[in-house]
């Protein structure tokens, strides 16, 4: 039975029973009844009330809002309803390719499904039973996503960063009157991938009955066929897993919970202010990661059972502080530092070492965008990552090593040589069963994702220097990504080379030839392979550089700006096109042509547009260093019009709608890990000047002058050491603190950092000026979408 094309199934429920207590008559509830009590320690070692902005919280219980936390390990994906547990759904609708409404649901890393009915059977990701569920029940009522918000109250929902937990506390009472406190903890184990954890402590402020009940969801589920042992199969794509669980109560009685049984919890005496505790550990495996997935599921959740709560969150709060080895502190705004760790909270929740799978516009927090896997994940993602931990970063290069024998046969199949990986891609990389988008046909003409893929893996061996890498997985990518673009570029008259029907990352040019990005990063993608060969000792085909240096690059040396394509009329441009140029390629330009392009594009592009974009305006106007504030401007802007909610999740839109002129936009997607993998770009390249090289790294600070107590970043990486950058006011300083001394390029050249550097720290707020009102603070009643009244430009 397929769970796309029915309402529900019947629950799958398992009772977990509370251990008997000498009997009690029913009592009235105690009045008055003190708040719900604080748990006795942090939930995380950093949440001490040391550093408020690592943990994001809300007092405020409104489940119809939608924005939702979420625990994830780049395995698994779990959102989290407002009231702590279970499944819940809004009105909204995903945008395209889906259309449909969105609902807090469970995701497995590299799992996707095909169903005829559903974005015409393609390969979108598929959605697991929810496993958070622990039900209360209280006489004929029970404690769920139905519970009105009159009975709940002394509500708190907290994230803590640090290590990956989602606690709600709240007060739920009865419509008889019988309160009751409930403290739900929810983690997925960073330490043990295939694991989830639940725990329950009830309180009840009255004495009588009560039962807990252990549920897998099927609400939840979308796009698998689930069967009644908890074992399932996707549809289409024939994937077989398995989610198993197992109850553990206070008393330290293990109870495996039956996915097929259907028993009636059977009601239980409690006591009134005692705590109850019951924990319920969760298994999840596929035969994309096992030969038996089925047992392997089981057995984590046996062996979760097993460790108990107390050592699995040891564990995941330990694997959690290896992955904040890296940090951006900004002293003296809270506010910017709360955004940066829910930031990078949202990349670290959704990688993980060691895998091939890469990371979709809002990872495994939701089915925006079916989940699928874009150019976002190399351009946006993959670099901040790179810069601070490239053991995670290294997921987006190898999916595209796994899916290589795919992207061979598109290229076949579409009339080129070598490798042609597809706009949008899932399993395994087949343009003709996961690309989404033909009308318009976006999956023949975004090639410039070849040249975005070859730019990843050249930028992951110039950070690691791992030349055996290079040699057995880059060098193959680098070398087909080469062939493609030499069999796609055609040859003129004249002896240049043009690249023709193309869409360039702009969404709203279709069918254009000679698009400047397109173009660029094509002969970048030439070039970076012909060094590759050099470095390896094989032989580069000549046409490779003889088509890089004969690609157009449309310009208008009158007025230094490049064109977006040829014939480009200045035209409304959807999203940052033109401006990567600047960043990331560092594309060769005369003086003053880059701040040109970026004034001449900034002002042409859609403000409801996409969240990345401001991001690398920022860093290209961080690069040319224009006198005033504009580096701060764009970086507010980069941020502050996508927030969303408590936990300040990223929206892909400032409204309803990502692109006006799109029509395929649909409700804006989010969490939008795209936006915050360009927000974290603004500091790790845009405020430190970082760019690789073959010897070392570039830095040329800059800091402007709202961050007035300076920018520390920390645990940032390159080959084998590990350094960090402080900006101050005048000077910055980087400093090694570990690993093998390297070369530091700077503005007065070369230099070795061998313990630590002094840097100037560049400053275009302090330009001389006869405009008074440049870089001022200044103050407004009221605000336009991403303008803000924080300083004159």
């Amino acid at each position: 039975m397929s769970l796309s094309r029915i309402s529900v199934l019947a629950p799958l429920v398992a009772a977990a029973l509370i251990a008997p207590l000498p009997p009690l008559s029913s009592a009235a509830p105690a009045t008055p009844t003190p708040p719900p009590s604080s748990p006795a320690v942090p939930a995380c070692g950093r949440t001490d009330g040391q550093d408020p902005a690592w943990a994001l919280s809300s007092t405020r219980f409104e489940e119809s809002e939608g924005y939702d936390p979420y625990v994830g390990n780049g395995y698994l994906g779990h959102r989290i309803p407002a009231i702590g547990t279970g499944y819940a759904a809004t009105g909204e609708k995903t945008g395209w390719p889906l259309y449909t409404p969105r609902y807090d649901g469970a995701f497995v890393s590299g799992l996707y499904a095909r169903d005829k009915a559903v974005s015409e059977g393609r390969e979108v990701i598929a959605a697991l039973p929810g496993w958070t569920t622990i039900e209360v029940g209280v006489g004929n009522e029970k404690f769920g996503t139905d519970t009105p918000a009159g009975r709940i109250s002394h509500y708190r929902q907290t994230v803590f960063l640090s290590c990956g937990l989602v606690r709600t506390s709240l007060r739920w009472t009865t419509a008889d009157g019988r309160a009751t406190d409930l403290t739900y903890d929810i983690l997925a184990d960073r330490s043990d991938v295939h694991t989830g954890a639940v725990r329950l402590r009830m309180t009840p402020r009255w004495s009588g009955t009560a039962t807990v009940t252990g549920r897998l969801d099927d609400r939840g589920a979308r796009r698998i066929t689930l069967r009644k042992d908890g074992t399932f199969r996707t549809l289409g794509t024939g994937v077989e897993g398995a989610v198993a669980q197992t109850m553990r109560r206070g008393s330290g009685v293990v109870e495996t919970l039956r996915p097929e049984s259907r028993t009636a919890p059977r009601p239980t005496p409690v006591r009134e202010g005692r705590t109850y505790t019951f924990e319920k550990y969760v298994g999840v495996d596929t035969a994309l990661t096992s030969p038996a997935p089925a047992e392997d599921a089981r057995e984590a959740a046996h062996r979760a059972a097993r460790r108990g709560w107390d050592r699995i969150f040891a564990a995941n709060e330990t694997a959690w502080r290896e992955a904040w080895s890296a940090d951006v502190l900004v002293p003296g705004r809270p506010e910017l530092q709360r955004w940066l760790r829910s930031t990078q909270y949202g990349l670290l929740a959704n990688t993980r070492r060691g895998s091939s799978d890469s990371i979709a516009p809002a990872g495994l927090t939701s089915d925006n965008y079916a989940g699928m896997i874009f150019w976002d994940a190399e351009t946006w993602m993959f670099p901040g990552l790179l810069a601070t931990r490239p053991e995670l970063a290294r997921s987006v290069v190898e999916y595209r090593y796994r899916t290589r024998d795919a992207a061979r046969a598109n290229a076949e199949k579409y009339g080129h040589r070598g490798l042609f990986y597809p706009w949008t891609s899932a399993s395994r990389g087949r343009m003709d069963s996961e690309c989404q988008s033909w009308d318009p046909p976006h999956c023949l003409t975004q090639n410039h994702l070849q040249g975005d893929v070859s730019l990843a893996v050249w930028q992951y061996y110039l950070a690691t220097g791992d030349r055996d890498w290079l040699a057995a997985r880059g060098w193959p990518l680098l070398k087909g990504i080469a062939e493609f673009w030499q069999s796609r570029a055609t040859a003129n008259p004249d002896g240049s080379y043009s690249v023709k029907n193309v869409a360039g990352p702009d969404e709203y040019s279709n069918g254009v030839d000679d698009g400047v990005f397109t173009n660029a990063v094509a002969a970048t993608a030439l070039r970076n392979a012909t060094r590759a060969a050099q470095l390896l000792g094989h032989r580069p085909p000549t046409g490779w550089n003889r088509v890089a240096d004969g690609l157009r690059i449309p310009y208008d040396p009158g007025r230094k700006v490049f064109l977006q394509y040829a014939g480009y009329n200045g035209s409304t441009i959807k999203q940052a096109d033109t401006v990567l140029l600047m960043y990331p390629l560092e594309w060769p330009m005369e003086p003053g042509a880059a701040a040109a392009t970026l004034d001449y594009y900034a002002a042409r592009t859609d403000p409801d547009g996409p969240a990345m974009t401001d991001s690398v305006h920022a860093i290209d106007a961080a690069a040319t260093g224009e006198p005033g504030c504009s580096t701060y401007t764009y970086l507010q802007r980069a941020v502050r019009p996508y927030l969303r909610g408590p936990y300040d999740l990223f929206s892909e839109a400032k409204g309803e709608k990502s692109g006006a002129e799109d029509p395929l936009s649909g409700f804006p997607a989010e969490d939008f890990l795209t936006g915050k993998g360009g927000f974290l770009q603004v500091f790790t390249h845009g405020l430190t000047g970082l760019r690789l090289r073959e010897d070392g790294v570039r830095l040329d600070p800059l800091l402007p002058p709202q961050l007035g107590e300076g920018v520390r970043l920390t645990g940032l990486r390159y080959r084998d050491a590990t350094y960090e950058v402080e900006i101050g006011a005048r000077t910055s300083t980087v400093r090694l603190t570990s690993g093998t001394p390297f070369t530091v390029h700077t503005a007065s050249g070369p230099r070795r950092l061998s313990s630590a550097l002094t840097l100037p720290t560049r400053r275009p707020d302090l330009t001389p000026t006869a405009d008074a009102a440049r870089c001022r603070p200044a103050t407004a009643t009221s605000e336009a979408p991403g303008l803000y009244a924080e300083a004159a430009v």
